[in-house]
């Protein structure tokens, strides 16, 4: 599974209120790098690979009167294309959508179980009949991991900031204030995180709660 980060340079610095250009902390790249070694750091808190997306493709046999097949990968994240196999060995792609009136072959039913549905029913048995492209995982991550991805990334940041000797006193006095008010928050996000439960709401930003 490809590895994604679970936020930006710029939602760091709106939630830390970090104004680009003022010289008062890292520079986007140091962020960047911050931001991809804090989203792992979560990971490994989490035990697994929380957010990323992989690619495959698929060939199913058909049976008669067959209205539906299940993809092996869960959940879906998205399908390029179902191919139906004819007889000279040739392929057609089959069109996606509800409409019933024939216009459309199929459509994804269950992403999480990963059950394609067809809208007229399969006439023969065949080995391979369709060919279907697709990616499986999870393409953003939950909440919980963005948040204590961005509070390690501005914890990270300050304590930069913080130890470095060349730092002038007003830009320790922009970061101290975030070092001490982010720990609890972001060691219950942690803890969200291993627990791999879910929130309801998270806000960030300037004034955000």
């Amino acid at each position: 599974m490809s590895a994604i980060d679970y936020c930006t340079v710029s939602e760091v610095r709106t939630y830390s209120g970090l104004i680009d250009g003022n010289n008062i902390g890292p520079t986007d790249a140091e962020l960047a790098t911050m931001i991809t070694n804090a989203s792992r750091l979560v990971d490994m808190y989490a035990g697994r690979q929380l957010a990323g997306t992989v690619s495959h493709v698929e060939y199913h046999d058909s049976s008669f009167r067959m209205r539906h097949i299940t993809l092996k990968n869960r959940p879906v994240a998205n399908i390029t294309s179902v191919e139906e196999t004819k007889s000279d060995g040739t392929t057609t792609v089959l069109d996606e959508g509800r409409n019933r009136d024939g216009t459309d072959d199929w459509w994804l039913d269950d992403a999480e179980a990963g059950v394609i549905r067809f809208h007229n029913r399969v006439g023969l048995d065949a080995i391979q009949l369709f060919k279907v492209t697709y990616t499986s995982g999870v393409a953003a991550p939950p909440i919980e991991a963005k948040m204590a991805t961005i509070l390690l990334v501005v914890r990270q940041a300050a304590r930069a900031s913080l130890n470095d000797e060349n730092s002038a006193e007003r830009i320790k006095q922009f970061w101290r204030p975030l070092l001490d008010s982010t720990e609890k928050e972001y060691k219950e996000y942690l803890e969200k995180v291993k627990a791999n439960s879910f929130m309801a709401v998270a806000v960030f930003g300037n004034g955000g709660a």
